[in-house]
Formats: C-alpha cells, structure tokens, sequence
C-alpha cells in the first residue's frame, strides 16, 4: 500500500485531503460538494490513528441529498467509495509542501497549529468545519482569503450549526488569492452593497 506522501505525489493536485479525519469518516457531505464542484477525482483521509473507517452508507448525514449531487456529476455511490483513499498512522507535518487540490481541516486539537503545512500544500481551497472546540486554523493574509461567496456557490452548510457569536455558521472556507472563479465577487464590501441597492430600486 502507498504511503499518503507518495500517493500524493501522484495525485494531489486532484485529490480532496481531510486532515484529521479521524478513526470514521462521516458527515462530509461539505466534502463531497467541494470535491465535485471543483472536479478532483479522490478522497483522501489523513490520521494519526491506528484505523480509518469507511462506509459509504453511514458517511453522510444526508444520504438522498449527496446521491442526488453524486447522479448530477455522473457518480455513483460505488464510485465514490472507490475514490476513498485512508492513511492512518499518518501526521500532518509529514505532508509539508504537496501541493493537493482542496484541503479540509476537522476535530483540530487545541494548541495544534498547522497553517504553514496547510500553505505549503497549496489548496486552492480550505474548508474547516466544526470550530467549536477546534483549533482556528487562521490564514488568511498575503496568499489566502475568507470566501463567503465560495460557501453559497458550493452550497456548504455546517452539520453543526451551533452557534456562539452572531452571523457564525460554524465553517470557514478559504480560497487561494490566485484561484479566481466565476462566482467569486472581487468587488470591494460597499460596492456590493451599492449594487445590491441599485438592483433592488430596478436600476
């Protein structure tokens, strides 16, 4: 079997990487959405621990709903599960500077800190979901940047929508400064906020 570095190697760049996925992989239907609206072809989960469990019928919480999305794309349900890739007994830190296609960050301890690993690899997204409890995985600045028009445009929705501080949805995606996409709105807040007004008044 690969180790995930060499199997990264080969396929990172369209591969999807949960980090800190830990021992059963579940409730990425988020996952999911990003791993198809930005076309990569494998799932791979990243965990210190000894095992990674999979079952393509409990690893959404809505089940119909990610069949749904998977028939949209031309998937099925077996192929997914064939695009699965776990690495247990894997750290993060062994990952520095493969550049992979999405990065989802879930169940961070607290303290642990991986935002140069996370920048070194690239993503052109990050998603980090289930912050409560978790480590903030903070990167914003020269090469990456909050995306909420990236959350509307791939549906994300938090399977956890607890929420401690106004407007929370308890996830946060990333986007890479250089990945400019369609639905990606550059303008700066207060022109938005005038187009919105301009299209509300019919003009």
């Amino acid at each position: 079997m690969k180790s995930a570095v060499r199997f990264l190697q080969d396929h990172g760049k369209s591969s999807l990487v949960s980090l800190g996925c830990g021992d059963y992989l579940n409730r990425i239907d988020n996952h999911l959405r990003l791993m198809l609206g930005c076309g990569l072809q494998f799932y791979v989960g990243i965990d210190r621990t000894a095992q990674i469990e999979f079952e393509t019928e409990n690893a959404f919480s809505d089940k119909p709903a990610a069949s749904e999305l998977m028939g949209a794309h031309s998937k099925t349900v077996q192929k997914f599960g064939s695009s699965v890739n776990v690495f247990p007994e894997t750290h993060v830190e062994e990952l520095e500077g493969i550049h992979c296609g999405v990065v989802v960050c879930q169940r961070v301890l607290p303290f642990k800190h991986w935002e140069h690993i996370i920048q070194s690899m690239r993503p052109k997204l990050m998603l980090q979901e289930d912050l409560h409890g978790c480590e903030l995985q903070d990167i914003d600045g020269e090469h990456y940047t909050r995306s909420h028009a990236g959350i509307r445009h791939y549906r994300l929705t938090p399977f956890r929508p607890w929420r401690i501080f106004p407007g929370e949805r308890n996830l946060i995606l990333w986007r890479r400064r250089d990945f400019l996409t369609c639905h990606e709105d550059l303008d700066p807040w207060w022109m938005r906020i005038y187009k919105k007004i301009m299209h509300t008044n019919g003009r």
